[in-house]
């Protein structure tokens, strides 16, 4: 059980390196959407919409919140969004690391307790 807890100790220490680099962050979804203008005679109404544009969807003050990203930081945004979901697996990995780690340290109580009668 101690190696166990050593590896995922190892685990850890390698997670939190990754979760407290120093990167950009787009928190929220990143989304592409075609657009539609509106003009009733365009060929968007029937088509798949005008070029692709890019949109980032967060939530503030419990609203949904959509900002429409810049051509020119669309790379920096698709790039930060994808290290934002990275950040958010390392999380969720973390949270189940410290799980494996509670059940073991709880095995452990176990077979160290005094029954007294």
């Amino acid at each position: 059980m101690r190696r166990q807890l050593s590896e995922l100790h190892d685990t850890r220490r390698q997670l939190l390196r990754m979760l407290t680099a120093s990167m950009e962050l787009a928190v929220g979804t990143v989304s592409i959407v075609k657009q539609k203008c509106g003009k009733p005679t365009c060929r968007c109404v029937t088509g798949e919409g005008h070029p692709k544009v890019l949109f980032l969807f967060a939530s503030a003050d419990g609203h949904r919140r959509c900002k429409l990203i810049r051509r020119d930081d669309e790379e920096r945004l698709l790039a930060a969004n994808e290290r934002y979901r990275e950040f958010r697996k390392g999380l969720r990995q973390l949270q189940i690391i410290n799980q494996q780690e509670k059940q073991i340290l709880l095995a452990l109580q176990g077979g160290r307790a005094i029954t007294y009668t």
